[in-house]
């Protein structure tokens, strides 16, 4: 069967889901970015960020600046624990009913830097009695 070409409009005929190519044939919206290569939505084009003609993602950014605020991200990110061991003191402190005065000087300190290896450790040793010993290791111990 041969495939026909349904002109629908003058010049890109395809809309934001596809459309018909030079042959007649249907393509998705990734083909006629690509311009024909199967790269699955890779493309390049001008970014306005860096002010270079860089790869972009389908619906994405220009990767060299995405890959750039991830570093930041990281690089400023100096408590990556802080939310499951804010969670493993919560957890405490419903069961128990209230936080000891040590463990309420760390989950004041986790808010605002990281813990050092001793509180870690001290630490684990007093939720031990409330907490089991699979949670502490995976969410209070350093990884």
């Amino acid at each position: 069967m041969k495939y026909r070409r349904r002109n629908y409009s003058r010049g890109h005929n395809y809309a934001a889901s596809g459309g018909y190519d030079s042959t007649g044939r249907w393509r998705s919206e990734a083909w006629h970015m690509d311009g024909g290569a199967n790269d699955e939505g890779w493309h390049h084009r001008y970014c306005g960020v860096c002010g270079t003609e860089t790869e972009h993602a389908r619906g994405g950014g220009c990767v060299a600046c995405d890959n750039r605020a991830i570093r930041e991200r990281v690089r400023r990110d100096k408590n990556p624990r802080k939310m499951d061991r804010n969670w493993v003191l919560t957890s405490y402190e419903e069961k128990a009913g209230n936080l000891p005065d040590f463990l309420d000087s760390l989950k004041r300190q986790n808010g605002r830097k990281a813990l050092s290896a001793k509180q870690v450790a001290v630490g684990r040793k007093v939720l031990a009695k409330h907490i089991d010993e699979n949670t502490l290791r995976t969410w209070w111990d350093n990884k």
